[in-house]
């Protein structure tokens, strides 16, 4: 839809809608205006409280589609980084040692050190994305607004030849968006390959490693594991130790990779900016929009 000829209404919808599509891609602050600051003092405090439960449902609903979207990448994700993480883990997998660290941790402990892990990996994550912000544009130009406009509600008005401004505005709270975006983007995509990493070992280890040699390694035979009370063939607890060590360390491995190595960060980590580089041309086309309605 046009804004530089339509009527009001047409106008407010399109900005609606805009508004909209920044919120299922993960920017509701690249909204404006979204706090009412004609309310009276004393309900100032309450309208913080709805607004931050707001973007508490916004963030969970993004989640759970940026989980659902990347899980879709499975298969991508499993050709191009499971064989580097398998190959990684495999000569410690094939160790008596390794599964006796792994088997000597009891339930609370192995929790604990994969809460260590996911530690380690945000502390990284957290001291890492901020360094990526100078990648991204501080001022847009036309053919690239007009590009990212496409098919979204603003790519009619990017295409009349009106004037676009070029400063996306990008103050704190969008620079805390675009943080928090990158955050857990990163974290959704080191989790399922955690996962991926884990089921991979359980299955390998299930086949390769045989009784007899597990009854050597710890010189007493070692029973299947339980789940849910059902006994699962081949699997035993001390397996499950191990995939679970082995998993958190591929996830470690894979969040510094991802970022530093030039191969994996086109593949897995270039993906995300790109998304947000999008997003910060398609605000400039919104602001502009803002102001000439």
């Amino acid at each position: 839809m046009s804004l530089s000829g339509c009527d009001d209404s047409g106008r407010a919808d399109a900005l609606a809608a805009t508004e909209r599509w920044f919120v299922r891609a993960g920017m509701p602050h690249f909204v404006e205006d979204r706090f009412d600051v004609g309310l009276p003092r004393v309900l100032r405090p309450f309208a913080a409280v709805l607004e931050l439960s707001r973007l508490g449902l916004m963030l969970g609903f993004w989640t759970v589609r940026r989980v659902i979207a990347e899980a879709r990448e499975m298969g991508h994700l499993a050709v191009r980084a499971l064989p580097l993480l398998a190959l990684f883990g495999m000569v410690i997998f094939f160790t008596a040692d390794f599964w006796q660290v792994a088997a000597a941790l009891d339930s609370g402990w192995l929790w604990v050190t994969a809460a260590f892990f996911v530690l380690l990996i945000q502390a990284f994550l957290i001291a890492r994305l901020p360094e990526e912000f100078g990648t991204l544009p501080k001022a847009c130009a036309p053919e690239r607004i007009r590009a990212s406009c496409a098919a979204t509600p603003l790519a009619e008005f990017a295409l009349t030849g009106a004037e676009l401004d070029a400063d996306p505005v990008l103050g704190p709270a969008q620079r805390r968006n675009m943080f928090v975006y990158l955050l857990l983007s990163q974290t959704i995509q080191v989790s399922l390959l955690s996962w991926m990493v884990f089921f991979f070992y359980v299955v390998f280890g299930a086949i390769a490693i045989r009784p007899e040699v597990l009854t050597e390694w710890f010189k007493h035979p070692v029973p299947d594991a339980r789940l849910l009370g059902v006994r699962v063939p081949g699997v035993s607890s001390e397996l499950l130790h191990s995939a679970v060590l082995l998993a958190g360390l591929s996830a470690l491995y894979f969040a510094i990779t991802a970022l530093t190595d030039a191969a994996y960060r086109r593949e897995f980590f270039d993906r995300t900016l790109a998304e947000l580089d999008r997003a910060i041309h398609l605000r400039a086309a919104y602001l502009t929009a803002r102001r000439r309605s």
